[in-house]
């Protein structure tokens, strides 16, 4: 089955280019790989078909067919890659229900890395440095991460019973 990840913006130029992976990113990679092997295969797929704003669109149905995998179990990879800051998704329900991905610029990008580096829309955040024990990811502190944030407590936004 070919990879189901799209590109948003391809040119015949793009065909050109090679992604780059950074050397300082790999023992980040290796900790991913070692904690749960399709999310590894899910962020190469990614990097292959990502254009040059390193974003790419997938159908999670599609992936989820390409990896042979369970949707618990491709939920759980994405957290993985959200966790170490890997990736950002944004859900769409206007485009048949695709996801976009967006691969961060200290990993892998097409193209120049400083420039990457410089322009707003890229995702350029540090790796979670603080996630690894002995060159793994801590399964103790993965068990507590959340993708959102609820910045709202149990009572209410005041502190009050709302009602």
């Amino acid at each position: 089955m070919k990879n189901p990840f799209n590109s948003i913006t391809f040119n015949k130029l793009e065909k050109n280019f090679y992604a780059q992976i950074l050397t300082s990113a790999m023992p980040y990679y290796i900790a991913v790989v070692g904690f749960d092997k399709v999310a590894g295969q899910i962020l190469m797929a990614a990097v292959e078909n990502m254009d040059r704003f390193n974003e790419c669109k997938v159908n999670l149905h599609d992936l989820d067919k390409y990896l042979d995998v369970s949707e618990n179990t491709r939920k759980k990879s994405l957290n993985v890659l959200r966790y170490m800051n890997f990736i950002e998704t944004k859900n769409s329900n206007r485009t048949g229900g695709e996801t976009t991905f967006k691969v961060n610029v200290q990993f892998a990008c097409k193209g120049s890395i400083d420039e990457k580096m410089k322009m707003p829309s890229a995702l350029n955040k540090s790796f979670r440095s603080a996630a690894l024990v002995s060159g793994q990811i801590c399964k103790e502190k993965f068990k507590k991460y959340k993708q959102f944030n609820n910045d709202m407590n149990q009572e209410g936004v005041d502190g009050l019973i709302p009602f």
